[in-house]
């Protein structure tokens, strides 16, 4: 395929850090902007720090699409799936707006805490082939089939353990989050395993492949719906077991996530004002430094 002729949406979430959130998206459209057709922004309707994005959209103008939903779910599960059903409250599901209202083939999901040192989204469209989406697969630090080196993210539709060999290996290597196994496994279809998905840190998502099989139009959940694990792990796994396939890239030498304090710690900061204020400070020096930003 011709990278040259695709086209890319971009996904982006923000709850707080505008100024990392910039440095985000500033860096993408730097090294790769000539793939992206739109950016879809969606503000949570709730935010820390009265964060406030407005010279995000200004700097972007047509090219950014604003959603704010009415309704906030931060990291609720969404079991219901009735109130899926209602517009206002999917689209209040992370992600959901702009994998309903892209109009491109390829929708890039990412965080809004990543820093952009190469042309990444040349060597997903290079690299997804025939998959339905690419980029790092699985949080494999925390799977008892990784700490058994028996899994990895190159292979994890090799192993293919029935459900009592599952909480077996749980048992037997106790991770950070195998305590919750029993309340999210499904007995009948246990794989792909619990810490298995592709990571929305940054992602590529072929939307026609995808589109068809995932809420409201098929029967997989929605991407961003958050179980008790994390998000994507019930649509990840949905997806393998309607035939999709995944691949896995590497994206650290194109890009790094968390990538003021390089310890994934974007969670907590926003539980923590004052490595808050020093990630968003750091982000902004970036922002002056590499950009001219005069705020």
């Amino acid at each position: 395929m011709n990278p040259r002729k695709s086209s890319v949406d971009v996904a982006i979430n923000a709850y707080g850090k505008p100024y990392q959130t910039a440095v985000t998206l500033y860096t993408l459209m730097k090294h790769s902007g000539q793939w992206i057709n739109k950016i879809y922004f969606v503000e949570e309707s709730k935010q820390p720090e009265s964060a406030n994005f407005q010279f995000i959209i200004d700097h972007f103008g047509d090219r950014l699409v604003h959603h704010k939903p009415k309704v906030w779910l931060w990291t609720k599960s969404v079991k219901y799936d009735f109130l899926l059903k209602f517009r206002m409250f999917r689209h209040a599901v992370r992600y959901q707006y702009p994998w309903e209202k892209s109009d491109q083939k390829y929708l890039l999901v990412l965080h809004n805490d990543v820093y952009f040192k190469d042309d990444l989204i040349k060597q997903y469209l290079e690299g997804i082939g025939s998959a339905s989406g690419i980029g790092r697969i699985g949080q494999c630090w925390g799977c008892p089939a990784y700490e058994a080196k028996i899994c990895q993210s190159e292979k994890y539709t090799e192993y293919k353990p029935d459900y009592s060999e599952l909480m077996q290996l749980a048992q037997q290597y106790p991770q950070a989050r195998t305590h919750e196994y029993e309340l999210v496994v499904d007995p009948a279809a246990p794989w792909p395993l619990p810490e298995c998905r592709l990571n929305e840190y940054v992602a590529l998502i072929d939307l026609e492949k995808t589109r068809k099989d995932t809420f409201p139009i098929g029967e997989g959940t929605v991407f961003g719906a958050y179980d008790r694990l994390d998000v994507g792990v019930k649509w990840f796994a949905d997806m393998n077991n309607m035939g999709h396939t995944f691949k896995h890239f590497d994206y650290d030498p194109y890009a790094t996530h968390s990538w003021v304090s390089l310890r994934n710690a974007g969670h907590e900061a926003l539980f923590n004002k004052d490595l808050y204020r020093y990630e968003e400070s750091v982000a902004l020096q970036c922002l002056r430094d590499e950009f001219g930003f005069q705020g």
